[in-house]
């Protein structure tokens, strides 16, 4: 009873105000040269007392049509007028509502901002800042295409900006920073991030020029959004290991939900044309950043879709995570974090040919042997920062043999391929890769080479317990870059290109990530579902165990 009478009480004060703003407006009335005589009276005489009731009616009353037809040619007819000491005024009639008026009206209003542009350049900034604020509105969020009222709107904001961009091409560079100034921050809701993304790659269609400066744009501020995802959930699993109830709508997530869709559609709208910048934007924004949960799956979805991109990502990664591309020893991290990507598309991705997992197993074993053949005589074995990418790839090739075995054991033609990676002498060097190795990864490459008697690894790993507990071991992040998707809207367009991890030792095959996840989402009454925190807790803590890899009481054999 209470939120309906404050409910009620709320729309009379709307109604309210919206009937004295009606009012206000059929009060004030410009005349044709008025808005004219006042900007002369006030720049060459100094007059200030009507240019002052001017700028206070301007900024308290919103206009009616026929004031507004007035006050825009009046301002067209003497742009000269509005110089650098005017710049006030320009902000005040840069934030005059024009938008949604006649098209008549807005394209007045269009002439007159491209006029004031080109004859003062300095007002180039206010102008761009204020067309792009206007994508960062309040609204309500759309399922498959934005309401026919918001296209319109954004099509009158981007007619303008493209006008001023194609006189005036320097200002690209102004409108690049003022998109990037101006991007809503993550907590400030779904709709206003997903429009302002929608309308990024709206621009990008008419200033191709920009295309790669606004992906890139867009796909760091993702990876911010999904950089405070993973640090809030581990925080909330903090906090619930004290019995705290967390059960507040996850917005953050729902945001990049629905920005993931939009960046998705446009990689299979565009095709081609952005595909390959999609790679470049992979390799500039997204190698560097270790422990994002979702971004990533862009580049699974262009590798899915485009066989060229595909050659072009596994070369790269490999160039990077083998040490060949000239960056020298700093560079470990990227190194660690490509061989992670390489191995999980390897995996993963569902339209990987059984031949490039062949091809890049056998480059990395290849590559780790010589490395073992050149690292003989050397007595540090246990710095992981100086055999910290050969530890890496090690696991990377640990990875794909226990999460590919159906693939990779099928057939005594395919066994024999393995037998020929001489995994036992990576498991056995004085390197000791699997001392350093996710627990889950070694339990399950343990089970399956011991199965197939490729290799024997629990003594080492019994070894290696027995260390860990006199010393400490520097080990790395049990990260899977491509674990399975969790955001349940743009997942439906990810599940089908994502393969499941089968676990050889479970009778039938696993049920698809796609259709698991599909039941579950149909099984609530929920338009929005996520696994509460609590959920997420429980499942590592019964399993151990990274996504990647379900359980089984035969792997911890």
């Amino acid at each position: 009873m209470a939120v309906a009478a404050q409910t009620t009480v709320a729309s009379l004060m709307r109604k309210t105000l919206d009937r004295q703003a009606a009012v206000a407006r059929m009060k004030i009335s410009f005349k044709k040269n008025q808005i004219e005589q006042v900007l002369h009276t006030y720049v060459r005489d100094g007059n200030s007392g009507p240019y002052n009731e001017l700028m206070k009616i301007l900024k308290d009353n919103q206009l009616n049509d026929s004031n507004f037809r007035v006050l825009f040619e009046d301002c067209l007819s003497c742009v000269v007028l509005l110089g650098r000491e005017m710049k006030t005024f320009v902000e005040v009639i840069c934030s005059i509502d024009w938008v949604d008026r006649d098209e008549d009206l807005v394209e007045l209003y269009s002439r007159f901002l491209l006029s004031l542009a080109t004859a003062h350049t300095y007002h180039s900034m206010r102008i761009i800042g204020a067309l792009v604020k206007l994508f960062r509105a309040d609204g309500e969020n759309w399922e498959d295409t934005p309401a026919p009222e918001l296209v319109s709107r954004w099509s009158n904001i981007h007619t303008i900006i493209a006008q001023i961009v194609a006189v005036m091409p320097m200002t690209s560079e102004l409108l690049m920073q003022t998109v990037t100034d101006q991007f809503p921050y993550y907590k400030a809701g779904c709709f206003p991030n997903r429009a302002y993304i929608h309308n990024l790659i709206w621009m990008s269609k008419y200033l191709p020029s920009l295309l790669e400066q606004i992906m890139a744009t867009i796909v760091s501020k993702m990876v911010d959004i999904d950089t405070n995802i993973v640090d809030r959930d581990k925080q909330q699993s903090q906090e619930l290991m004290f019995d705290m109830e967390l059960d507040e709508k996850d917005e953050v997530t729902e945001t990049l939900d629905y920005c993931m869709l939009e960046m998705l559609k446009w990689l299979e709208d565009e095709r081609d044309k952005v595909l390959t910048i999609m790679c470049n934007v992979f390799e500039r924004v997204l190698l560097p950043t270790h422990g994002i949960r979702h971004v990533q799956f862009l580049l699974l979805y262009t590798i899915s879709i485009n066989q060229q991109c595909a050659d072009r990502v596994f070369t790269n990664l490999w160039i990077v995570a083998a040490g060949l591309h000239g960056l020298g020893p700093g560079a470990l991290a990227t190194r660690r974090t490509a061989a992670s990507h390489l191995a999980g598309l390897l995996a993963r991705c569902v339209r990987v040919p059984n031949s490039r997992l062949i091809f890049y197993l056998k480059k990395m074993a290849e590559w780790c042997h010589s490395y073992i053949t050149a690292t003989q005589e050397s007595t540090v074995f246990d710095n992981t920062k100086v055999h910290g990418a050969f530890h890496a790839i090690c696991h990377a090739i640990f990875y794909l043999v226990a999460f590919k075995n159906h693939h990779l054991f099928m057939n005594k033609e395919s066994l024999n391929f393995v037998e020929s990676l001489n995994l036992p002498r990576l498991v056995t060097c004085n390197l000791n890769p699997l001392r350093t190795c996710p627990p889950q990864v070694t339990r399950a490459f343990s089970s399956v080479t011991r199965s197939h008697q490729v290799a024997y690894c629990q003594a080492i790993i019994e070894k290696n317990t027995r260390l860990s507990l006199h010393s400490a071991v520097q080990k790395y992040d049990e990260w899977f870059p491509y674990d399975p998707y969790m955001l349940p809207v743009s997942g439906k367009i990810i599940w089908p290109l994502c393969m499941e991890y089968k676990n050889m030792f479970k009778d039938g095959d696993d049920e698809t990530q796609y259709n698991s996840l599909k039941r579950k989402l149909e099984a609530e009454d929920d338009d929005y579902l996520m696994p509460s925190p609590s959920q997420k807790l429980a499942s590592s803590l019964t399993s151990c165990i990274s996504p990647g890899f379900k359980t089984s009481e035969s792997i911890y054999m």
